[in-house]
């Protein structure tokens, strides 16, 4: 089953992006970078909504957390939402492990169309692709003495 993590200091906020995003699947809450770094140290996530300003642990210091080896949800797509316009923010969020940088106030259906998307992209490549058809049956080989 997809599971979502929204991390988010704002509970309006948080709840409004859970309620758009729960048709892709369980959605959990974190109301801030600390219990968002338990949530993802305990539990793989298929994405990650995160607000980069939030108070003690902020958003960069989850991405950090998410980006460092042996992370659980290392390779957990997370979008960036946030308020912060400036390019220096943006690319600190992009080099870490972002990997949509969404501006608040976000579109909802904008951010459920990349989502499933994305949610899509991870799991083509989690699946295998089916094994080619079975040619005819190879010729026999002549026995040899």
């Amino acid at each position: 089953m997809t599971c979502i993590l929204v991390i988010d200091d704002d509970a309006a906020i948080r709840a409004m992006f859970a309620r758009a995003l729960r048709r892709l699947g369980d959605v959990e809450e974190a109301n801030g970078g600390a219990p968002a770094l338990r949530r993802l140290s305990a539990r793989k996530f298929e994405l990650v909504v995160l607000d980069l300003h939030m108070p003690l642990v902020d958003g960069f210091s989850v991405l950090e957390s998410l980006s460092a080896k042996g992370a659980l949800n290392r390779d957990t797509p997370v979008f960036v939402v946030t308020a912060d316009e400036s390019q220096q923010a943006r690319i600190r969020a992009l080099r870490r492990h972002a990997i949509f940088l969404l501006s608040k106030p976000v579109n909802l259906a904008m951010l459920v169309s990349l989502a499933e998307s994305s949610l899509k992209k991870a799991a083509s490549r989690a699946t295998p692709p089916p094994p080619p058809p079975p040619d005819e049956a190879p010729p026999e080989r002549p026995k040899q003495d």
